[in-house]
C-alpha cells in the first residue's frame, strides 16, 4: 500500500468522525504551545492524534498495546515515536514527559485510576494532562442503546465529571478546566444511536491541573462550565 494511501485511510479514519476532530482540537489547543515539549499520548493506537502534535513542534510519542495498529502507523508520513505497551504499567521513567495526553480511553481500561496515577507519576512538575472520557450521564435513559454501545466498544466504566474530578485530585491532579461535548439530550441520544448501529465511538472529556501539574478534561454528554 501507498504512503499516500495509507495517509488517506488515517484521514478518514480519525477526522471524518461525528466528532473526533472537535474533541482532539480542543484537548490540542488546551495543551497550549507545544513547541519543543515532550507529550504522550496514552493508548493512542495508530499514533495519528500524536502526530498532529509533531506537526505542532512536539516531541510526541505514542503507546500503544495493538501492535497491527502501531505497524499501520509507522507507515504514516510524520508519525511520532511509537510504543508498544500496557498504559497500567507505562515504560517510561517518572517525570518524563511535558504533556500526556488520553483521547477516549480510560473508559475501556479495567483499572482506571491506576491509568490516572501512570499518567501523573510520567508527568513532570508544572506539566498538563488533557484528556477526554465516556461521560455519558443520561445513557440510563436509553438502556439499550447503551448497552449496545458497551458491547461494540467494549467500555467497561463511564466518568460523569463529578467522579472523574475526584479520581484526577486523588492522583494528585488538579482539575483546570473541564466542559462536556454533548449540549443536550437530543444530542447525547443521536450518538448513542449511530453508536449502537456501528458508527465510530468516543465520547470524553478533556482535563488540566496540578499544585504541580494539571489537568484538563473534557466529557460527551452535557454542557458544563470550564
Amino acid at each position: 500500500m501507498s504512503p499516500v494511501r495509507d495517509d488517506a485511510l488515517a484521514f478518514v479514519g480519525h477526522q471524518v468522525h461525528v466528532m473526533r476532530r472537535r474533541e482532539v482540537g480542543t484537548l490540542l489547543e488546551w495543551a497550549g504551545e507545544l513547541s519543543g515539549r515532550t507529550l504522550l499520548d496514552v493508548a493512542g493506537g495508530d499514533g495519528y492524534w500524536a502526530g498532529q502534535a509533531v506537526r505542532r513542534g512536539a516531541r510526541a510519542v505514542c503507546l500503544d498495546l495493538a501492535r497491527h495498529k502501531l505497524e499501520f502507523g509507522r507507515r504514516l508520513r510524520g508519525h511520532p515515536g511509537l510504543v508498544e505497551g500496557d498504559a497500567l504499567a507505562l515504560p517510561f521513567a517518572a517525570t518524563t514527559f511535558d504533556v500526556v495526553m488520553s483521547v477516549c480511553a480510560i473508559e475501556h481500561f479495567d483499572d482506571g485510576p491506576a491509568a490516572l496515577a501512570e499518567m501523573a507519576r510520567v508527568l513532570r512538575p508544572g506539566g498538563d494532562l488533557v484528556m477526554s472520557a465516556d461521560a455519558l450521564t443520561r445513557a440510563t435513559t436509553w438502556p439499550d442503546l447503551f448497552d449496545r454501545h458497551r458491547e461494540r466498544y467494549h467500555v467497561k466504566h463511564t466518568y460523569p465529571g463529578e467522579h472523574l474530578a475526584k479520581l484526577l485530585d486523588d492522583a494528585g491532579l488538579d482539575v483546570v478546566r473541564q466542559t462536556y461535548m454533548f449540549r443536550s439530550e437530543r444530542a447525547e441520544r443521536l450518538y448513542l444511536t449511530l453508536s449502537a448501529k456501528g458508527g465510530r465511538r468516543h465520547r470524553r472529556r478533556t482535563l488540566v491541573g496540578l499544585p504541580h501539574r494539571r489537568a484538563v478534561l473534557r466529557d460527551h454528554d452535557r454542557c458544563r462550565p470550564a
